[in-house]
């Protein structure tokens, strides 16, 4: 498996269109108690910056910088029976798009469509968890998912790692943030499950993803950083 195909997993941005509800509800967690803030109007702008490297099938050597944004829109999609509030995201090199977050029962995550693996739900957070909680899930959307991972079994193994700490991010800083990993593991043969990507996420209370850095085989291969935000009540 090439590591160009897990770069697109990794980007939050992307273009799939599910079954849309008018009515914004249930409605979002409050956003002073929220690490993944979800209300009508709320915006976020990052830079994200990946890395290539020759061995890559697509030609991306040294750092490839692009600039992604995201507005709650007010509307929601259920995707696979998951209720989602949809965003309008727009990237500087690959434009417009509907980006999908997911909040529900303290758990919070990201769905998103890329091929070839259809659509894959990423649980970034468990909000009520102390440090060293782990979970274990699966990031396949069943009927959304495509040949790759129903012919590979695939689980994401999620561990919060630090809470109420303080990070600078971009020059910023932030505090009450929280540290979680995702580790995305593949069975490839009788020998179980390997490792093909690992996540940090870094949130923050009131404000949501503040950083996010993709490593690919054991590599860095992403990092996005928030530029500007502006969270609505």
């Amino acid at each position: 498996m090439k590591k160009h195909l897990l770069v697109v997993l990794a980007l939050l941005a992307i273009v799939y269109m599910g079954c849309k509800d008018n009515a914004y509800a249930p409605a979002p967690p409050a956003p002073a108690n929220s690490y993944f803030p979800e209300t009508l109007g709320s915006t976020w702008k990052y830079r994200d910056s990946i890395y290539g490297e020759k061995t890559d099938m697509a030609p991306i050597y040294g750092v490839y910088n692009d600039t992604i944004s995201f507005t709650i829109t007010g509307g929601t999609s259920n995707l696979n029976g998951l209720k989602c509030y949809d965003a309008n995201v727009f990237s500087r090199h690959y434009g417009a798009g509907t980006a999908y977050f997911y909040n529900s029962s303290h758990v919070s995550g990201l769905l998103t469509q890329s091929a070839p693996y259809g659509l894959t739900f990423l649980q970034l957070l468990t909000d009520n968890a102390n440090v060293g909680y782990s979970w274990t899930t699966s990031p396949v959307c069943s009927t959304y998912a495509q040949s790759v991972f129903q012919s590979n079994p695939v689980r994401t193994v999620n561990t919060i790692l630090e809470r109420d700490i303080t990070r600078v991010v971009g020059g910023k800083t932030f505090v009450n943030v929280v540290h979680t990993s995702v580790n995305l593991q593949m069975k490839i043969d009788s020998t179980g499950f390997h490792n093909i990507a690992y996540y940090d996420f870094y949130l923050a209370q009131g404000i949501g993803l503040i950083e996010k850095d993709a490593y690919i085989y054991g590599n860095l291969n992403e990092t996005e950083t928030i530029v500007d935000y502006n969270i609505k009540n």
